[in-house]
């Protein structure tokens, strides 16, 4: 038997798809179509249902109590946040509301040890632990009873007092929502880039530069966004060429007068106010464009390009269209200085709340990225009080990128989304 033809497809743009993909099959006698269906095995709809319960909850320097806690697993990478919970005041006793958690997460990560950090909410400070204890998915699993009670331990592993603890109240396996059961449902990505045009970077016709310009090697930048882009343009609108939201900070671009001005916030395409770009080769070329017509400056903030981006995401909380956003931020050292952190954190805080997602990616092997990565605490507070509402933010590498598992953070964040506050698309 010969061959009758070859071709390639994504397993994404069929999943985008329906799970269902037609292949054309070309041969030099004919042309033939193959019906490609694929399916989501049941078993990453199974959601563990959980609650737990405080005792004996005292605040260490005698603050008032307004006792939350975060349970977490502490990867390889990153700390991945399961589950905030609700903050409950003037009670050492409290209750929390039950959650669920993906069991196909849970699995992944079955030898590593699941983390509880109670913290007592402290107005205009850091919260301050109260403390924290340690279990696993092999002990959740035994169900509630006293071999689910967990003494609370202080942050140098002494015990607080043997009555102050922890326990599970519940444990049910259910169903949920599904990363591609929100595809089935219509929910579109909306895909957006950020690429830092600071003067850290150089000059993009210096062969030192992040941004150099060479016909046949791509610059760092650039590599990275060929690294982290195309793996997901298949969920996209209109994969095939979709539209891409291409933005830059830190550099004068000229105003509506046609004087430079620092923005930390414009359109790569020159636009002045719609970033949009067709596809991944549009985005390279306004991204090229981009290096050799603004002026690097400093400092670097990219807190305005996530406002820019959180403004559609919380419309999309109103209106429940079936979008979620993704952003992905490009830099070489992340914000430079308090301020700009401030600002950042607020702009992570606010989004957390709405269907955004937030992907840093450090460029530069010899940059200090400590800025981009200490944005992933899951303590985050904004300046006005309010709490990191679940995690929205992952930090990577741009030399991990192969490796990382950065970009499949974004599916585990907009189930958690979905699950918290309950979206169906209208």
């Amino acid at each position: 038997m010969g061959s009758m033809g070859a071709g390639d497809f994504d397993l994404s743009m069929m999943f985008a798809c329906g799970g269902r993909l037609t292949l054309p099959i070309t041969s030099s006698l004919s042309t033939i179509t193959l019906e490609i269906s694929g399916k989501v095995p049941e078993y990453y709809s199974q959601f563990l249902r959980l609650r737990f319960s405080g005792s004996y909850i005292h605040s260490p320097d005698g603050l008032p109590l307004q006792l939350y806690y975060i349970l977490s697993i502490p990867a390889e990478d990153r700390t991945i946040m399961l589950h905030k919970s609700e903050m409950l005041k003037e009670t050492k006793n409290p209750e929390w509301a039950a959650f669920s958690v993906p069991l196909f997460l849970l699995n992944y990560f079955n030898e590593s040890s699941i983390q509880v950090f109670v913290y007592n909410y402290t107005p205009n400070h850091d919260d301050q632990l109260v403390g924290h204890c340690t279990t696993t998915l092999t002990q959740l699993q035994q169900g509630v009873g006293h071999f689910n009670s967990y003494m609370l331990m202080e942050a140098n592993g002494k015990r607080i007092h043997e009555k102050t603890c922890v326990e599970l109240k519940e444990m049910v396996l259910e169903n949920g929502p599904t990363f591609f059961k929100m595809l089935d449902d219509n929910v579109k990505l909306q895909l957006n880039t950020a690429i830092d045009l600071t003067a850290s970077n150089g000059n993009p016709v210096n062969a030192g530069s992040l941004h150099y310009i060479h016909p046949h090697h791509p610059s760092a930048y650039l590599e990275s966004l060929l690294h982290t882009t195309p793996p997901l343009l298949g969920y996209l609108p209109n994969p095939q060429n979709p539209y891409i939201g291409a933005l830059g900070f830190g550099a004068k671009v000229q105003g509506p007068g046609g004087a430079l001005q620092l923005s930390h916030c414009f359109c790569l395409n020159g636009a002045p106010t719609d970033p949009r770009v067709e596809g991944l080769a549009g985005l390279i070329s306004a991204y090229r464009t981009a290096t050799m017509g603004v002026q690097p400056f400093a400092p670097t903030d990219f807190s305005e390009v996530i406002y820019f981006v959180s403004k559609f995401a919380k419309a999309e909380s109103r209106r429940h269209v079936g979008l979620y956003f993704i952003l992905l931020i490009y830099s070489d050292g992340g914000p430079a200085n308090a301020l700009n952190m401030k600002r950042t954190i607020d702009a992570v805080v606010d989004a957390s709340a709405h269907p955004m997602s937030i992907v840093a990616v450090g460029v530069g092997q010899d940059r200090d990225h400590s800025p981009m990565r200490n944005l992933e605490k899951l303590t985050l507070k904004h300046s006005d009080g309010r709490l990191l509402v679940r995690q929205n933010y992952t930090f990577v590498e741009a030399s991990e990128l192969e490796s990382s598992d950065a970009l499949a953070m974004i599916p585990v964040q907009m189930t958690q989304w979905k699950r918290m506050f309950h979206f169906n698309p209208q």
